[in-house]
């Protein structure tokens, strides 16, 4: 649909963030293609250290999305999984994708964690062209790999002459293990919600650019952390 072909960048903020922080991971990507498809790009992103730090960081990294029509996916963006074979207004699969760690230096009300490897089922259902209802239930965080996290959120686009403006909010319902380490808290229960504006320019059939800004709430966290956090990101891509 063309909501989904025009905001799904905003999945970058929270997929290829380079360490652990509490935003969410809801996907967004079109259906399966009738043909392959192939982007490459780069882009800048400016994100907190991690969830409750107040130091950010900006990083230039490559991009690639690939996409084949039996489902299977690799991205920069998405990770790397399989879409299910869904009627046009459904959008559901599996997929792979790193949960990056905290730091011995951002460890202070928190415990140092190294990087995980997530496994996620996600489902998408748009109603119309104009709004996308998303889900998404992660196994894989933490220390000890215990952490869960069950996502929720609502995602709109503006059509601007050829640009398209996308608003979107989230939230991140997670278990104790999860909020443990990534939160200082020893609870399960809400851990975050976020909203997030983009806009996707296409300059013509095969460059287009997405940026993103992302205000993100995090729920009691532990004290010494912030509530707070922003970030954003800036990619041009080539469609092939």
């Amino acid at each position: 649909m063309k909501l989904k072909r025009a905001l799904v960048a905003l999945a970058a903020l929270c997929g290829q963030a380079p360490t652990c922080w509490a935003w969410g991971s809801l996907v967004l990507m079109e259906a399966r293609p009738q043909h392959e498809t192939l982007s490459v790009g780069g882009q800048v992103m400016i994100l907190p250290h991690a969830s409750g730090s107040a130091d950010t960081s900006q990083t230039l990294i490559p991009g690639v999305d690939f996409y084949s029509p039996s489902g299977w996916f690799a991205s920069t963006e998405n990770g790397v999984g399989w879409t299910a074979s869904t009627p046009p207004q459904w959008l559901a699969g599996v997929r792979i994708w790193p949960q990056f760690g905290r730091p011995q230096a951002d460890a202070i009300h928190a415990p140092a964690v190294g990087d995980r490897l997530q496994l996620q089922a996600f489902a998408n259902w748009a109603p119309n062209s104009y709004l996308l209802l998303q889900s998404a239930q992660s196994v894989g965080s933490g220390l000890h790999r215990q952490g869960f996290q069950s996502e929720w959120g609502l995602t709109s686009g503006l059509p601007i002459g050829s640009d398209l403006l996308g608003l979107g909010v989230s939230a991140t319902w997670a278990n104790h293990p999860y909020q443990e380490v990534y939160l200082g808290q020893a609870r399960s229960g809400w851990a975050d919600w976020s909203w997030t504006a983009s806009l996707t320019h296409r300059f013509n059939p095969h460059w287009h650019l997405d940026a993103q800004w992302q205000w993100a709430h995090l729920i009691e966290p532990a004290k010494g952390l912030q509530s707070r956090q922003q970030g954003g990101l800036l990619s041009v891509w080539y469609d092939y």
